[in-house]
């Protein structure tokens, strides 16, 4: 089978009392695999408008201030939340998910994988 492998990467902000005086800045990877459905050949442009369209909202802003994140802005939230956001948006669009990661740093990775890549 043939998958897409595209990272993205995002810049935010939180804090983890939800003080905007303790807010500081972290650089996210995210890493998403996933099929495209068709037999028709797809390039990776279609991929990365969705996933454009998924965090721009995020990108460069205090994460604590949006509804989904209140009180709770681990890497392992975030991962949940995007990772419901990445795999509707790919579905709608003829995209079978397989794999998310996110991670603050090389060594620190959450990752949710579907049951059958």
């Amino acid at each position: 089978m043939k998958y897409h492998r595209l990272k993205y990467r995002l810049c935010m902000e939180h804090s983890f009392d939800g003080k905007i005086e303790n807010k500081h800045h972290h650089l996210i990877e995210i890493e998403i695999v996933a099929r495209y459905l068709s037999e028709n050949f797809m390039e990776f442009t279609s991929m990365d408008s969705i996933l454009e369209q998924v965090f721009a909202p995020y990108q460069y802003q205090y994460l604590n201030e949006f509804p989904e994140f209140e009180g709770d802005t681990s890497i392992e939230h975030l991962g949940e939340v995007f990772y419901l956001k990445v795999k509707d948006a790919l579905e709608e669009q003829q995209w079978r998910f397989a794999r998310f990661e996110i991670s603050e740093t090389p060594l620190r990775i959450y990752a949710i994988v579907a049951e059958t890549f």
